[in-house]
């Protein structure tokens, strides 16, 4: 098998069960990897709220050379929707999953008492650790059992402080970044007393046609040097019309560019080792909360990384209650647009109405219409800036299954990610893989 690595890892929390399964190839070409893979998996393990497992799933093109190829799928069962959810994990995580010689994890049972999943090519390991630890806590303890040459090449996806509040706004974090719109998914490992997974391979993934491969990985790159400025100066307009003057504060000095893996665009942002809200994000604060500070809003983010609360989860929530005054549903609101003091206080009181997350609160006080405008609002912005594409939604879709970034569209012709595919993996992407991705 070519392109994937053809086996999942399946690891029993409860008993320390730990077996490698192969991977019919059908599955694979019929569900070609990230989102659609891992819902895909879950169907077939019948998780449900009483049988909930995390399903990790690499895209197609995760690890390879391909620009942007990044992407893998967590699915579980979100217990407040009752069914099975999914959301990307980009930076790093992927990859190494691969490079452990896996393209799908499967995490079942719930352990004893808290504890991390240590991964390489050849051991599995479950072993304790503290679970009101920040990611960045998380990190030093699981590294810190390793010489620095070792470590560094560590990728580790963890929940953060927040671990005991059951809060469904919890998300992940993966070295250190947080994962937009996994506000739940940290839920999930809570439940299952699973405080972060780490990761560190060295396995190579086999190509069907390498040379040819690696000339068009070439091509490409080449291309991109060539077209990255009018590319960045197209970026800046788009995001000028959206007309966000916090994006702008937040990001325009003393910036580091970080990078997923195998991605030349850089559009992740660092300042003093620590990320910088995405243009979601600080969309979502702006247009959402009403914060127009650029310190009250890296504030608040650094809190959300800490304790690994999901920032567009706390987002909606956060409007959600106020609209819940709006409408008379509730009396008042604990926080008012612009009052970052009070998110915080609300963020960090496990008891605080906020931890029901935006559909919880939906569900129980009929505010579904309402949420669900919200939801469009923020898919609408991030749809803006890529609204000169034809068949946007499909080819998102698709893009999303073979492990590559939206922003991919942006500036690397669309057949030439198809061509990767075909050879990477020796195999056509066909109509029953297009139609497994419109159906997830």
């Amino acid at each position: 098998m070519f392109g994937w690595q053809g086996k999942a890892l399946r690891v029993n929390l409860s008993n320390g069960f730990v077996r490698t399964e192969l991977i019919d190839e059908a599955l694979l070409l019929n569900y070609v990897g990230g989102c659609a893979l891992a819902k895909q998996i879950a169907c077939l393990e019948d998780i449900s709220a009483q049988n909930n497992k995390l399903i990790l799933a690499s895209g197609a093109l995760t690890g390879t050379a391909v620009p942007t190829a990044a992407f893998c799928g967590l699915a579980s069962y979100d217990q407040i929707k009752e069914q099975i959810a999914c959301c990307s994990l980009l930076y790093h995580f992927g990859p190494e999953l691969k490079a452990c010689g896996y393209d799908v994890l499967i995490i079942e049972g719930r352990a004893s008492s808290w504890s991390y999943l240590f991964i390489t090519e050849d051991k599995v390991e479950i072993l304790p650790i503290e679970p009101e630890l920040s990611p960045s806590e998380t990190e030093r303890t699981i590294k810190e059992r390793f010489k620095k040459w070792y470590s560094n090449d560590i990728r580790i996806l963890c929940i953060g402080k927040a671990a005991l509040t059951q809060s469904a706004l919890m998300g992940l974090v993966t070295d250190g970044l947080l994962v937009n719109r996994s506000g739940g998914f940290g839920q999930a490992f809570a439940q299952k007393r699973l405080k972060a997974i780490a990761l560190r391979g060295t396995e190579e993934i086999r190509l069907a046609k390498p040379n040819q491969f690696q000339q068009l990985i070439t091509d490409m790159l080449d291309s991109f040097r060539e077209k990255k400025q009018r590319f960045f100066e197209a970026i800046h307009t788009k995001f000028a019309k959206i007309d966000l003057p916090l994006l702008w504060e937040i990001h325009h000095q003393d910036i580091e560019k970080r990078a997923c893996f195998g991605c030349p665009i850089a559009c992740l942002h660092m300042r003093k080792d620590r990320f910088l809200p995405s243009f979601i994000v600080v969309f979502c604060f702006a247009r959402l909360l009403g914060i127009e500070r650029q310190e009250e809003a890296e504030r608040l983010y650094n809190l959300c990384v800490e304790l690994g609360i999901d920032p567009v989860a706390l987002s909606l929530a956060a409007r959600c209650l106020l609209e819940l005054e709006a409408v008379e549903k509730i009396d008042k609101s604990p926080i008012r647009l612009g009052d970052t003091a009070g998110l915080i206080r609300l963020l960090t009181d496990k008891e605080a109405i906020i931890h029901k997350g935006s559909v919880g609160l939906a569900k129980d006080y009929g505010l579904e219409p309402e949420c669900e405008n919200l939801l469009n609002m923020i898919n609408k912005q991030w749809k803006q800036l890529f609204s000169d594409i034809e068949n946007l939604d499909e080819k998102r879709q698709v893009l999303n299954a073979l492990g590559l970034c939206d922003y991919a569209l942006l500036i690397f012709p669309y057949a030439e990610l198809i061509k990767a595919f075909s050879l990477a993996t020796g195999k056509e992407l066909n109509k029953a893989s297009l139609e497994a991705q419109r159906k997830f």
